[in-house]
């Protein structure tokens, strides 16, 4: 009996190891260049960054546009328009801009990658008025 139970132990003992190593590998799984994007987003003082990922390359298209209500109506809003339009964002590196005053009722940072694209919602990084 006692060698069964050394057996089982040790048993247990190597699938602890193989679980733990696979528990491992999925917390390292890469993120997809959108989901690095995201997860670069931060506001500070109504200044809202980002950091462009490593994977970026010339087939990304980027543009940074919302709906900022003002007592007449709404107006459309459009951050970063020159680097959207030329395509000139740059790797590793971290843009930001101003917010206005007021309030949004849409801002958007639409980015397609040539495989994935996405609408991320900057109104979430924004202070809560």
């Amino acid at each position: 009996m006692g060698r069964n139970k050394k057996g089982i132990l040790a048993l247990a003992a190597v699938l602890l190891c193989v679980l733990a190593a696979v528990a491992f590998l999925v917390s390292n799984e890469k993120s997809s260049p959108v989901e690095k994007l995201e997860e670069s987003i931060a506001c500070s003082d109504g200044t809202l960054s980002f950091t462009i990922p490593e994977a970026y390359d010339s087939s990304w298209y980027l543009q940074i546009s919302g709906r900022l209500e003002t007592g007449n109506g709404g107006m459309s809003v459009h951050y970063l328009e020159e680097l959207s339009r030329e395509g000139s964002w740059e790797k590793n590196v971290t843009y930001s801009f101003q917010t206005e005053e007021g309030n949004y009722s849409e801002l958007l940072l639409y980015v397609s990658t040539g495989k994935e694209e996405a609408d991320i919602d900057l109104l979430s990084y924004l202070p809560k008025k």
